[in-house]
């Protein structure tokens, strides 16, 4: 005599498959919601790193440093300001093209942060700078960069508010401190019109 091994029907597996289904459609606009938040984030985060790096520099270089990044885009620049002031530093002045290869640098890959570009789909969408003194009058004229956020010798710089923005709608507002040189991340919110 055969034993009677209890099975599945096929309407109960596709009962099953169907529950699958209706749980992944809820579940993967959160997921996604969340990775794009934590992207813009690291986002974040890679500026305010970048801050830091030209804090340091200035301390350590005795000269002042910049930083400024194209609007509406995602690449950035540290430098010396005597190297954009400096006679023949036009090249240096203006934007690069745009022919960066997704190819050599891959999202996950932290450690080359030297590109001075922000994660792919994040923006720089305002970056508002206190009053610029006259000495980096001549680097705020630059074609395609914003006014410059300057950082000098004795730890201070300027006040800056810089706003991040990812494709679905999210900002993050960036601050910068102009006594103590302190960087922080707000909320992140959506894009006000």
């Amino acid at each position: 005599m055969r034993a009677c091994r209890p099975a599945l029907t096929l309407v109960e597996v596709t009962l099953v498959l169907a529950l699958l289904v209706v749980i992944g459609a809820i579940v993967t606009p959160i997921l996604v919601g969340s990775l794009a938040d934590a992207r813009l984030r690291h986002s974040g985060d890679v500026v305010r790193a970048a801050w830091g790096k030209a804090r340091v520099a200035a301390m350590q270089s005795g000269d002042p440093y910049l930083f400024r990044c194209e609007p509406n885009g995602s690449r950035y620049q540290v430098e010396r300001l005597s190297a954009l002031t400096a006679e023949g530093a036009d090249a240096a002045n203006e934007l690069p093209p745009d022919n960066f290869d997704e190819a050599e640098y891959h999202d996950a890959d932290l450690l080359r942060l030297s590109r001075s570009r922000l994660p792919r789909g994040i923006v720089f969408a305002t970056a508002e700078v206190s009053a610029v003194p006259q000495m980096a009058a001549a680097a705020t004229t630059s074609a395609g960069w914003s006014s410059p956020i300057m950082f000098y010798p004795d730890g201070t710089t300027s006040e800056a508010v810089v706003h991040l923005a990812n494709a679905e709608g999210t900002q993050l507002r960036l601050t910068l401190r102009g006594l103590t040189g302190s960087s922080r991340a707000g909320n992140l919110g959506e894009v006000t019109p």
